[in-house]
């Protein structure tokens, strides 16, 4: 299945989404190449002498993508097996692996690349 790059691009303001350069999808999973742009307005403060991509930001962009790719009827409902394995620095290129589960409305997420897993959840949800 051929995803727009273009539609999902257009889920984020331009300072608060990550740089998608590739998307690969069928009807149960999704490969989302990202680069994480050190100008995004996340890192301001977060930390100012070590910038650092904020938890809620990872699961805010996995839980956009997640919804535009598979359940665009439904709503969030829970948000479960949450991990943060290591920190997202300004500049990291990674992958979203999203996996839906159409009979339990859920889609679990990992960011990671070649040499680390940087985050790990679920989400369920809900017909409108």
């Amino acid at each position: 299945m051929k995803t727009d790059i273009d539609a999902l691009k257009a889920l984020f303001n331009a300072q608060e989404g990550p740089t998608i350069t590739k998307v690969s999808s069928d009807a149960n999973s999704a490969q989302v190449t990202l680069i994480v742009d050190e100008r995004l307005t996340w890192f301001d403060g977060h930390f100012p002498d070590h910038k650092v991509l904020p938890g809620v930001v990872q699961i805010d962009w996995a839980g956009k993508l997640a919804k535009a790719l598979f359940v665009q009827a439904g709503r969030f409902h829970q948000l479960t097996n949450i991990k943060f394995k290591s920190m997202v620095m300004p500049g990291t290129a990674m992958q979203l692996a999203l996996h839906y589960n159409a009979v339990k409305q859920s889609v679990t997420f990992n960011f990671s690349n070649q040499t680390e897993s940087f985050s790990t959840g679920s989400f369920k949800f809900s017909a409108l």
